[in-house]
């Protein structure tokens, strides 16, 4: 009999799904978990338009004890509508991480490729996670083809301090109003495309169901030039059913923790959880600006943080990659730096996909929806 057995979850199996994502750490300079309470599937829809979750079973007991995502959905693939995949949720217990059944896992991947085949698949691997990269890259028994892209930053700043808001001549920052929707829609599918991998956008995805449900229009901050869209950020919480839990800290951190929950009685510093314990945080995400003008985008992020920052929010997570140009904002404000490596992936008998896409275009893999 075969102990170990790969196979679709079902929702009868979401909260083995859960605890399995409660239990397997990300580790790094510090040790998180991503967490999907109430509902596993629940937090799948952002991730693509049809998501298959892979799990493996102890058949003694029944036991889920290792689990992975593949999702399909529309991305700008040099500069159109395209097609691909995204694989996510890759976790496996401690006690069965050694041995066959990664390679195995991703036989069962390869089977559903084969029935379903996409051009590539995206990935993002958490900074620190040297066991995940070790055993996934190289191409070893079977797996696909690991390439790596950079590193998508994703510090998570900090609200605290009121800062002196930024100025632009000629241009006017504000909250959008729920009329402002169509236009946003509309400005997203115009400068989108410039990014790689960056989502389409369109209106049904904020209708319940949608990848963007539970996102609204006022959730928007967005600038005008001569009453004209130049830039949109939108600060999304998604606490209802996605979660980060801090399950460990850096020495030196865990050091100061009881300085720093100390002077958060006294200030506008936030707290840090115990270990274990979820942080209060939102997604900056959708952050687009035409022509990448910087201080239009600072100007626009410095509205929101003051907007937000007396909020029940610790901090804000913003994904933007390495080689984008707005990255510069993360200077002007307090955060914990964090990145994960981008990675396109793709089965060998498929072809290489990376000589077909224009890497001059800045990767935009938006983070609030991986």
């Amino acid at each position: 009999m075969i102990r170990y057995e790969f196979a679709l979850a079902q929702t009868q199996d979401d909260a083995q799904l859960r605890a399995c994502m409660a239990q397997v750490w990300m580790e790094g300079r510090m040790a998180v978990s991503f967490r999907r309470e109430p509902s596993y599937f629940a937090g799948c829809r952002m991730q693509g338009d049809a998501v298959q979750v892979i799990k493996c079973t102890d058949s003694q007991g029944g036991r889920i004890i290792g689990m992975g995502g593949r999702s399909t959905l529309r991305a700008h693939v040099n500069g159109r509508p395209t097609r691909v995949g995204y694989l996510s949720d890759l976790r496996g217990l401690p006690e069965v991480r050694r041995g066959t059944l990664l390679a195995r896992g991703y036989r069962f991947l390869h089977e559903l490729h084969r029935r379903e085949p996409l051009p590539f698949y995206l990935s993002v691997i958490f900074d620190g996670n040297e066991q995940a990269l070790s055993a996934l890259l190289g191409a070893r028994a079977g797996l696909p083809v690991y390439t790596p892209l950079g590193r998508i930053l994703t510090p998570a700043l900090q609200f605290d301090f009121a800062r002196a808001p930024l100025s632009v001549e000629g241009v006017n920052f504000a909250r959008a109003g729920e009329a402002a929707l169509p236009e946003i829609v509309s400005f997203l599918a115009e400068q989108l495309p410039r990014r790689q991998f960056s989502p389409v956008i369109a209106a049904a995805d904020f209708a319940d169901g949608g990848r963007l449900a539970g996102l609204r229009a006022r959730d928007f901050f967005i600038a005008r030039r001569q009453g004209r869209l130049v830039a949109c950020l939108a600060a999304w919480d998604q606490s209802a059913i996605r979660q980060t839990h801090i399950e460990r800290y850096p020495p030196g951190l865990a050091l100061a923790r009881p300085f720093i929950n100390l002077a958060s009685r006294l200030s506008p510093l936030k707290p840090l959880p115990a270990p274990g314990g979820r942080v209060a945080h939102l997604y900056f995400c959708l952050a687009t600006v035409a022509g990448d003008e910087l201080p239009v985008f600072r100007g626009l992020l410095r509205h929101a943080y003051n907007a937000l920052r007396t909020g029940p929010w610790h901090y804000a997570i913003l994904g933007l990659h390495e080689s984008d140009p707005l990255t510069t904002v993360f200077d002007d404000y307090r955060c914990i730096a964090a990145a994960g490596q981008l990675f396109v992936v793709h089965y060998p008998e498929d072809g290489d996909p990376m000589k077909d896409l224009d890497m001059t275009r800045i990767p935009g893999v938006e983070m609030a929806l991986a």
